[in-house]
């Protein structure tokens, strides 16, 4: 029986950089990788709600007064027998000042990135596509 995991991520732009952060070395999910932030969608939580409590969670800024833009889903198989899909929702938020942040334990350090990173996995050039198009 397959399992899907639902997730949603915030794709923060501010004067045409993205914010990405490194997960810890320690973490068991994709350790030192770097990825946009956000993560799962709990039981009985609205998408929009689960992005927001994310985002605190894990960067520290409050985005509940910010313009966010679904702007695409991305699809992966965490395991060869591709029995746990993993589907992504994206959001676009574009900030005119740029945010305080403060990372939680399970990330080690920011920054912000062009489309060309080569930090950029093609998992997150994919993502940074979905945003070209909804500019």
């Amino acid at each position: 029986m397959q399992k899907t995991k639902l997730s949603v991520c915030g794709v923060i732009i501010h004067k045409g950089r993205f914010l990405i952060v490194k997960r810890s070395e320690n973490d068991d999910f994709l350790p030192n990788y770097w990825e946009f932030p956000g993560g799962g969608v709990e039981t009985s939580e609205n998408l929009e709600d689960a992005l927001i409590r994310e985002l605190k969670e894990e960067i520290g800024i409050d985005l509940t007064h910010n313009q966010k833009k679904l702007i695409g889903v991305s699809e992966e198989f965490m395991d060869k027998g591709k029995t746990e899909r993993y589907l992504q929702l994206n959001y676009k938020i574009e900030l005119l000042n740029e945010p305080k942040i403060t990372l939680s334990p399970e990330h080690i350090v920011y920054d912000w990135a062009t489309e060309d990173d080569p930090r950029l996995d093609g998992f997150l050039k994919e993502i940074v596509k979905q945003w070209e198009i909804h500019k």
